[in-house]
């Protein structure tokens, strides 16, 4: 049923302390649909860099309240987070008061925000193909809009999480959309047992400050998008990015260069981490993970000495192939898969085991003891390895279920390039 509405008019107060509203147009897309356009403009944004607020639609017939819009009727600059040209979809049919009501005679809207509590921003959306800050550059999830159905498709993790399940299946967020999940801070469990090896003891760590990580590993196509401002159109550009060395993802990182964490902490304006960082207007928040970042991000919430993102501490062979790409299963079809074709972890993460190793900022030292506050590994290399970080994750390629696990380690020089070792970006909000 199309549902239609004879004059369009519009209130337009918004409920803020020191934003104001101006330029506000409703427009139905009438005859051929039904969804209505709002637009309008906000100035005087004063809040905190990083607080988000949504806006609320109230629908009217006349002078009649019908009610609050349901959620999942609106689309578009639902959560702002600052001033700038905004528009919001309505579909009227997705809301049960406007769905009875059918035609209505003199339909108006009035608009309100409120603040978005921090946790409740699950996901960032950066489309990396807008200039930073212009309309629909930056993009967010909170947990209600996509409880409500208004994302398309999401569940709860077997940690309890709401995770968002819909976009495994959308081209767009492996190509232009880069998409980062939220991780609270806490304390964890991280290594396991007693070490050694390739593993560390295990120890309970602490990470003061949430941050966000991709959801999924960086691109081809989001690499050269970054890198050049401009598209890649090949078989393979939804295929992680290989053959990038840490040193041209952050900035040279060998012993005493410029970029050499965690002496130095910050990225290579030249890095792809410091193009995504100007691209978004983020500059300097962009880098690679810590190893404790890595490490509680792929645990997705679940607690325990446990070695795989079902919370098991050993899977079959089986059990490992449902997992992640690796040696047990790309045997007879070697190379690296597009993401997203195995379930995502407790927070909704896709191949955060197997398919690629991902990079970390952390040196290579022989299995040396944790930090348990906020841990950034060793402040130099061992003389054993001298300009080797520690990569996570495991491989499609000469890896086996254990090095699947979350807490085993392998490593690379920094300015090694290798066909099994991708990237995954955090987003440190909170410096």
């Amino acid at each position: 049923m199309s549902l239609k509405f004879a004059i369009l008019a519009l209130i337009a107060p918004v409920c803020a302390l020191a934003e104001t509203v101006s330029n506000v147009s409703v427009v139905q897309q009438w005859p051929w649909a039904e969804a209505v356009s709002i637009d309008f403009r906000i100035d005087g944004w004063d809040e905190a860099a990083g607080t988000v607020k949504e806006v609320a639609l109230t629908a009217w017939d006349g002078e009649e309240k019908i009610g609050l819009v349901a959620r999942g009727a609106i689309s578009g600059d639902v959560e702002i987070d600052g001033n700038g040209e905004k528009h919001i979809t309505l579909v009227p049919s997705k809301d049960a008061a406007l769905k009875a009501r059918g035609r209505i005679g003199r339909f108006k809207v009035s608009l309100s925000t409120s603040l978005v509590a921090p946790d409740d921003v699950l996901y960032i959306i950066f489309d990396l193909s807008k200039p930073a800050h212009s309309r629909g550059a930056r993009r967010y999830v909170t947990r209600g809009a996509l409880e409500s159905g208004a994302w398309g498709s999401w569940g709860k993790s077997v940690s309890g999480e709401t995770i968002w399940t819909g976009l495994a299946n959308d081209e767009r967020y492996l190509r232009e959309a880069m998409v980062l999940r939220r991780i609270p801070a806490g304390k964890f469990l991280m290594g396991h047992g007693n070490g050694g090896g390739r593993v560390a003891k295990a120890t309970e760590v602490e990470i003061t400050k949430p941050y966000y990580i991709a959801v999924f590993e960086l691109t081809k196509y989001q690499y050269r998008i970054i890198d050049s401002g401009k598209n890649l159109e090949r078989p393979d550009v939804l295929l992680p990015s290989v053959n990038d060395s840490l040193n041209t993802i952050r900035g040279d990182s060998l012993p005493g260069a410029g970029y050499d964490w965690p002496q130095r902490r910050g990225v290579a304006p030249e890095s792809i981490a410091g193009k995504l960082g100007a691209r978004t207007g983020l500059a300097g928040l962009f880098d690679l993970p810590t190893e404790a970042q890595w490490e509680k991000a792929a645990r997705g919430g679940l607690a325990g000495d446990i070695a795989y993102t079902d919370g098991s501490p050993s899977p079959g062979d089986d059990a490992a192939c449902a997992i992640a790409w690796y040696s047990g299963n790309t045997q007879n079809e070697g190379g690296v898969r597009r993401g997203g074709q195995k379930p995502p972890n407790g927070y909704g993460l896709y191949d955060i085991l197997g398919n690629v190793w991902e990079m970390t900022l952390d040196w290579q030292s022989g299995g040396a003891a944790l930090q348990s506050v906020d841990p950034v590994g060793e402040n130099s290399p061992s003389p054993r390895y001298p300009n080797r970080r520690i990569l996570k994750g495991g491989a499609w390629q000469h890896c086996d279920k254990n090095g699947l696990a979350i807490y085993w380690r392998s490593q690379n020089p920094c300015d090694s390039r290798d066909s099994r070792t991708g990237t995954r970006f955090v987003l440190n909000l909170e410096n």
